[in-house]
Parts: structure tokens; C-alpha cells; sequence
């Protein structure tokens, strides 16, 4: 298994689209456990979020954000992203506000919202 991510994450630097099919495979593999999937999938998610469109993003990465899974700070960014890349602002705006509301959204990722805030705002005023 440790294998196969490493494979991934070799692969993306040549072939992201391979490097998607392994993380999915991954993340579809039940006898992983549901952190290890949960992480094949934000990493499948991330590779796509400059090119898939937001809905695709939305599809794999929302049931990521609850409360009681590990990557949700993670999965709420990149959908935060994902829907500013979309300019999707009301999209953003509820992401950025589930990331900023929950006191345990580590400082990096807390950074990084702010800074898509402060970039959709700049967008506004230009």
C-alpha cells in the first residue's frame, strides 16, 4: 500500500492523469481504512484542482469535509480553491467560512482561506 502512494506521487511528476487512476484505486480500496482512502482521494483531488472542473472537485472531495474525517481542513481548502478557480464565489465563501469557523483548522490552512479571501476581494475592486 505505502508502495502504491509512492508510486502515485512519482507519477504525477510526469503523468498527473496516471497519478489520479492510482490514488483512485486507493481510495476505493476498503481494506485500506477510511484515513488512508480519505488521503488517496484529497491527493487525487489536489492533482486535479487546476484542471477539473468544480463540480468534479465538489463530487470527490465534499464527503471529506465532515466533521469526523481527518482531511477535512485540507479537503475544505482545495474546495475553496476549486470554486475560486471557478469563480464561484458563493461556492468559496461557504467553504472558507466551514474552514474559518472550525477552531481546529490548523494556521496553514486558516493562511491560506484568508488568502483566497483576500483574493476574491481584489477581484471585486478591480
Amino acid at each position: 500500500m505505502l508502495a502504491k502512494f509512492r508510486e502515485a506521487a512519482e507519477v504525477a511528476r510526469n503523468d498527473p492523469k496516471a497519478a489520479v487512476a492510482i490514488y483512485d484505486q486507493l481510495a476505493a480500496d476498503g481494506g485500506l481504512g477510511r484515513v488512508l482512502q480519505d488521503l488517496a482521494a484529497l491527493r487525487a483531488g489536489t492533482l486535479l484542482v487546476d484542471t477539473a472542473p468544480y463540480s468534479e472537485i465538489q463530487q470527490r472531495l465534499e464527503p471529506l469535509t465532515a466533521q469526523d474525517r481527518t482531511f477535512r481542513h485540507s479537503a475544505r481548502g482545495m474546495l475553496a480553491l476549486a470554486a475560486w478557480r471557478a469563480n464561484d464565489k458563493t461556492a468559496m465563501r461557504r467553504w472558507s467560512d466551514m474552514a474559518l469557523a472550525d477552531p481546529e483548522t490548523p494556521a496553514g490552512t486558516r493562511g491560506q482561506i484568508q488568502m483566497l479571501l483576500a483574493l476574491s476581494d481584489a477581484d471585486k475592486k478591480s
